[in-house]
């Protein structure tokens, strides 16, 4: 009985404490997030909403690289063309190739942060709060021509001009470290262009709320792909081989006639007029055939006393 009983609190214990062993601590987070706690809102949360699907970043990361010469609705042309099987999120990220690349080359980083963002969303959020603060105390986080940093109970950073979202490159040693003298700032790499031809693809217009931890979109769609053009079967596609007829309801009246008796011609039939087509032909009887023959007969050879005997009847 207390083997039994051992048994069964072994198997009841080694799950619970294989969960305790995949949680991870606020410090182990908070070097999670270094790297891309100080992305834009927008960027942020697709890329945490991406490493959740890491299987996917290789491939996408190999498509993004290839089409990089391509922008806005030419990208977003190529994407549908394509017809990708990635997660929305994983889309949403293809016009940032560098980022694509950087969570594909440290596969196991994007492992790890997956797991976290799927098991402790809200801590990984707090531990973004956190690094922020350090960066903003340590004078590396400011409002410029490219972001807007808005510092309250949280610290929120959107692009100025929502369309362009800027990718900032610093070094996590130096930004949470290391106190800033005022001469060193966040360095950017181009913006990239994710608006209207991008909306469908994951970039619709949204800010994230940090009080409750969710984005508002603008937009009640979110990840609607374009619109595809739908060829109906040839069945059922309406004919216009032939113009419907002219109906006159009201038929105009006909014209009066001149003082010196002259009458005006008839309008023309309208275009779509077809002339009517002559009664078919009828079947005549034989005494019909009899009484016609009669006739010319008589016209032919009037006065003659000498004429021809009928002739032979038809009838049966």
């Amino acid at each position: 009985m207390k083997r039994l009983m051992t048994l069964l609190v072994a198997m009841i214990a080694l799950p619970l404490m294989a969960n305790a062993q995949t949680r991870y601590t606020p410090s182990e987070l908070d070097t999670l997030v270094a790297t891309i706690a100080l992305y834009p809102d927008p960027l942020l949360v697709h890329v945490l909403d991406a490493s959740v699907y890491v299987d996917d970043i290789p491939r996408a990361s190999a498509f993004a690289t290839a089409h990089r010469h391509l922008s806005g609705d030419g990208l977003a042309s190529a994407i549908e063309r394509a017809d990708l099987e990635f997660d929305e999120s994983v889309i949403a990220l293809i016009p940032f190739p560098d980022v694509l690349r950087k969570m594909s080359k440290y596969a196991t980083w994007t492992k790890q942060l997956g797991e976290a963002v799927d098991m402790q969303k809200a801590d990984v959020m707090d531990a973004v709060q956190r690094m922020r603060r350090v960066a903003y105390r340590n004078g590396y986080l400011s409002s410029d021509d490219k972001i807007a940093v808005t510092v309250d109970d949280n610290v929120s950073i959107q692009p100025v001009r929502e369309e362009y979202v800027y990718v900032p490159e610093y070094d996590p040693r130096v930004v949470y470290y290391v106190v800033s003298d005022g001469n060193i700032r966040l360095r950017y790499v181009n913006g990239v262009w994710t608006g209207a031809g991008l909306v469908y693809w994951g970039w619709d217009p949204f800010y994230y709320d940090w009080v409750h931890r969710r984005p508002h979109y603008r937009h009640p769609h979110r990840y609607a792909p374009p619109p595809r053009r739908h060829v109906r079967p040839r069945n059922d596609r309406p004919r216009y081989d032939r113009p419907a007829p002219r109906r006159f309801d009201n038929p105009p009246p006909p014209p009066r006639p001149h003082s010196n008796g002259w009458r005006p011609s008839a309008p023309p039939p309208p275009s779509n007029y077809k002339r009517p087509a002559p009664p078919p032909p009828q079947a005549s009887s034989s005494n019909d055939d009899e009484d016609r023959w009669q006739s010319r007969r008589s016209e032919r050879h009037h006065g003659s006393h000498n004429a021809p005997p009928p002739p032979p009847s038809r009838r049966r």
